[in-house]
């Protein structure tokens, strides 16, 4: 019907709730138009004075309410429904989460600042490092190296070792803040290659100071939620590699791990986990586990020994093919 003709009364049908029943009532159309769509459109006018509205079905063809005003649909209101959000303290993209490791830079490799903003606070550092029964002025060999860490542009990580031999690794992690927030950190990982307290990973005093780095910075909370569990794993000594899904099978390694994955709670919050494809050794726990609030606060951290898949050759077989392919 396209034509403009005079408009004549019709009657369709609504369905709604009455004394808690659905019952199909009348209603008058008091005019008819072609629609957006070309098909046949009523305009309505109730003719039952005390019904809640449920659904709308017109015979000719469904109203199209996208391009209908208020005015248009006689005071009833179109709202579109919308589930509710996620609580998570990160946004759930696909293009976060793919840097698989850190850059470390020997001192010499440093940038001009942030080698002069080491030196600056030598002095500090090394004073706070003898309160954790570390002493750079007295002891040689020490040397240390720059975790880059771009979630954390407002501190300059710094990671002190010593190496007397195999088996005797002295090492302590120490922040620098670039700007006015915050002070110079020093954080205990390991003394002659023992644990000084618990597991630095672990550490309520580590955690702590990840969450203040975090406050000091200006931008909050980074939304790249592995980068920035790979700082944390930097905080407390580590050179850690996550496992990724290969883009290509070309670059697929064994043993093959778990890639690292963002789990988000109902509840808010956030579960981060990852496999460090470096660690070695019958007992390095190469599971990382971090457990954040929906604040982004991290709550706590797990190490664990993860499981990989291992390649095994097999023996080369030729098969033949023969007759022609079915259709």
């Amino acid at each position: 019907m396209r034509g403009s003709g005079p408009s004549r009364p019709l009657v369709g049908k609504i369905v709604g709730w009455v004394n808690g029943k659905a019952k199909a009532l009348p209603y008058l159309f008091e005019s008819a138009r072609v629609g957006c769509d070309g098909k046949l459109e009523a305009d309505m006018r109730l003719a039952l004075g005390k019904s809640a509205l449920i659904l709308i079905l017109v015979a000719s063809g469904g109203l199209c309410l996208a391009q209908e005003t208020p005015a248009d649909l006689h005071g009833l209101k179109i709202k579109p429904i919308v589930g509710p959000p996620t609580p998570t303290p990160f946004p759930l993209d696909l293009h976060t989460g793919r840097y698989d490791t850190l850059e470390f830079r020997a001192q010499e490799a440093m940038t001009e600042p942030d080698r002069l903003l080491a030196a600056s606070a030598e002095s500090e550092i090394a004073r706070r490092a003898e309160l954790q029964g570390f002493k750079l002025g007295d002891d040689t060999g020490w040397g240390y190296e720059q975790a880059v860490c771009p979630v954390f542009p407002d501190h300059l990580i710094l990671e002190y070792s010593r190496i007397n031999g195999a088996g005797d690794v002295t090492l302590f992690s120490a922040v620098v803040p670039r700007g006015s927030e915050g002070h110079v950190r020093v954080i205990p990982v390991r003394r002659r290659s023992y644990s000084l307290f618990t597991p630095s990973s672990s550490n309520s005093l580590t955690i702590n100071d990840f969450n203040h780095m975090v406050k000091e910075e200006p931008t909050g909370l980074s939304v790249d939620w592995l980068r920035l569990s790979l700082c944390y794993a930097a905080l407390a000594g580590g050179h850690v590699r996550a496992s990724l899904i290969a883009a290509v099978p070309a670059d697929e390694q064994y043993p093959m791990y778990a890639p690292a994955k963002l789990a988000v709670s109902r509840k808010g919050g956030a579960l981060v986990t990852f496999v460090d494809t470096k660690a070695a050794g019958p007992k390095a726990k190469g599971g990382w586990e971090m457990e954040f609030a929906q604040n982004g606060r991290l709550l706590k951290v797990k190490r664990s020994d993860p499981r990989g898949l291992v390649v095994v050759p097999m023996r080369e077989s030729v098969i033949e093919a023969g007759g022609e392919p079915s259709k």
